[in-house]
């Protein structure tokens, strides 16, 4: 079993016997883009197919994205981008476990910008990550927004360097997820 899915199995089972003390949070909505330049032109893709959880008691997040639901503009892309270069059918989600670097401000009303240290499992290799994002509080939702830049053949992902403009096969992804408090 891989390490982010050990670590998933053990922060959800934390989860239930947290859940009855109001500290863990569940998206109620959420987004992932993801965008690049390649010699097509200027790539992006969109998912609201997200599931994550928030838990501030034990100061941990794990995201799940779905690589199939990804939408793009151009359907050829799209089609190469699910099946060639992500083999969704073997490796259909991508996961992040992450713990935060710090407490979120319930109270505070001010954005907060924290760090996240975590596990991105994508295309079956686990890389260590450290993001950063902005956590915005209200009355009724907590919302973290993040950008990062994520290499693709980091994650053994075989995308032709031609096929980017600057030759980099960097794509950058665009993370919106709102929970419910």
């Amino acid at each position: 079993m891989k390490l982010a899915s050990i670590i998933c199995l053990i922060i959800l089972t934390l989860t239930a016997s947290i859940l009855k003390r109001g500290e863990v949070y569940n998206s109620k909505r959420g987004k992932v883009a993801l965008s690049f330049d390649l010699s097509l032109g200027k790539m992006s893709a969109n998912t609201d197919n997200i599931y994550s959880i928030l838990d501030l008691n034990a100061e941990a997040v794990i995201f799940n994205v779905d690589i199939k639901s990804f939408e793009f503009d151009n359907p050829l892309v799209e089609q190469q981008f699910k099946t060639v270069y992500m083999e969704a059918d073997k490796f259909p989600k991508t996961t992040f476990v992450g713990k935060l670097t710090k407490k979120i401000d319930l109270n505070s009303r001010q954005d907060q910008e924290i760090e996240v240290n975590g596990i991105l499992d994508m295309h079956g290799i686990n890389i260590q990550r450290k993001v950063s994002a902005i956590v915005s509080i209200t009355d009724t939702d907590i919302r973290v927004r993040s950008e990062f830049l994520i290499k693709a053949s980091d994650h053994g992902i075989e995308i032709p360097a031609a096929l980017f403009v600057d030759g980099h096969d960097q794509i950058k992804v665009v993370l919106d997820a709102t929970y419910a408090k």
